[in-house]
């Protein structure tokens, strides 16, 4: 009777770490929200860093404890929303939209909020009988992470022109959370499987992009992140209307 008192106290505990993890992911950022007002850009983009980090691992954490709840998943996905949707767009805000781009940059932040919270809500009503390689729209980490780098890149701000670029960057980047492109997960992605000699390649490519453009390094790898992934879609669209019409004919 003690042992199974035990057993349960020990089981209830465990469901517990994965919501530390997740809250230690919410308090990154909180942190990097307070940053980006105060102006310490830097120090921004670290705190979301961390919480991607965190991100990583607190689902991690709950595989390994057999600890999974929908509980979890709720609070996982509130968590989220202000540290990859709310944070990125607050730092972006305070660093690019100044007037007269100031009442666009705000509608522009809100479309990538609003699409990150989109995101987050199909990917919680999506059942999935079997883990897949991907996910149906970009995952917002990976958004925050595209915008935030912007702000990396060029951390003296930008001209007129570049605001309005990174504006339209910032709508793009909400889009794709809704949209039905398939990105790689890379939280799946087995390294053992793939050949060391294509490995090996790519991490080289890895810092030789990091070596050569230093800040810019960053926004190039999630740019092409992105794009990797939408080509292929873009070809099977293409095939399937030439299908289309070759039936029609």
């Amino acid at each position: 009777m003690k042992n199974a008192k035990k057993v349960r106290r020990i089981r209830d505990r465990a469901y517990l770490l994965p919501s530390l993890v997740t809250v230690s992911s919410l308090f990154a950022g909180y942190l990097s929200i307070i940053s980006s007002i105060k102006g310490n850009y830097d120090y921004s983009i670290k705190y979301i860093l961390l919480a991607s980090i965190l991100d990583v691992l607190d689902g991690g954490v709950a595989r390994k404890l057999n600890a999974a709840s929908d509980f979890g998943r709720e609070f996982d996905s509130l968590c989220d929303l202000v540290a990859f949707g709310v944070a990125p767009t607050i730092l972006v805000w305070q660093w690019a939209f100044k007037v007269p781009f100031d009442e666009f940059g705000v509608l522009a932040c809100f479309l990538f909020v609003a699409g990150g919270a989109t995101r987050l809500a199909r990917f919680n009503v999506t059942t999935v009988s079997e883990p897949k390689s991907y996910f149906v729209g970009l995952p917002i980490p990976a958004a925050a992470a595209a915008l935030a780098s912007i702000v990396y890149a060029f951390p003296e701000g930008v001209s007129d022109f570049g605001a309005i670029l990174v504006l339209i960057y910032a709508v793009f980047l909400g889009g794709l959370m809704v949209s039905t492109f398939k990105f790689l997960s890379l939280k799946r992605l087995s390294v053992s499987k793939i050949d060391p000699r294509k490995l090996f390649l790519v991490l080289s490519l890895f810092v030789a992009l990091i070596w050569k453009f230093d800040r810019m390094s960053v926004s190039l790898i999630m740019i092409g992140y992105i794009f990797f992934n939408m080509v292929p879609s873009f070809f099977r669209f293409g095939f399937r209307r030439k299908e289309t019409a070759s039936e029609e004919l």
